[in-house]
């Protein structure tokens, strides 16, 4: 995950936990919007489990030493190359015999490819800033232009080319150093 939920209430300065399930939506929302927009992974190919691999119940991968490999709590880890699984998943706990991920995992035997997940620093601030856009902006969304006696409000139009998946497209232009080519 590019933030915990724990970070961004912080951040934004939420104090009760009403929010917590629409924010946590947001925040796996942003990260598959981020992957998608670079096409980019983010993957740490140093950290990686590729080899026969079970995943068991209870949402736990078996098969490798992933602490040797260099998997630690806390991960966000991508798994490829398996029929019922791939997808990221964030790692709980990490052993020499298994690794424990939050999500739900449907069980499999596979030859599959784990691999870390690592946001760089400037992902992890544009996610803060959109997320900071979203909370000051939610109760204005449709303002084009308003005027009240000498005082006039004017937002952007969000039907043009100033607007990318909801929001200025100002606020995505760090996501353009990460873009790679798609090939079909």
């Amino acid at each position: 995950m590019i933030l915990y939920l724990e970070e961004a209430k912080k951040l934004l300065k939420i104090k009760d936990d009403s929010q917590d399930f629409e924010l946590e939506l947001k925040l796996k929302a942003l990260e598959t919007m981020i992957r998608n927009k670079t096409n980019n992974k983010f993957l740490d190919t140093r950290v990686r489990a590729s080899k026969k691999l079970l995943f068991n119940d209870g949402n736990t991968i078996t098969g490798a030493n992933f602490n040797d490999l260099g998997f630690r709590v806390g991960n966000t880890i991508d798994i490829d190359d398996s029929i019922q699984n791939n997808g990221v998943y964030e790692v709980l706990e990490v052993s020499e015999t298994y690794m424990k991920v939050k999500e739900d995992i449907q069980e499999e035997e596979c030859n599959c490819l784990i691999t870390k997940v690592n946001y760089p620093s400037d992902i992890k601030l544009g996610v803060i800033k959109l997320l900071q856009y979203d909370n000051k902006m939610a109760d204005k969304i449709g303002i084009k232009k308003e005027t009240i006696a000498r005082m006039s409000t004017e937002y952007f139009d969000m039907g043009n080319d100033e607007s990318v998946e909801g929001y200025p497209a100002a606020l995505l232009k760090f996501l353009d150093k990460y873009k790679k080519l798609r090939w079909s």
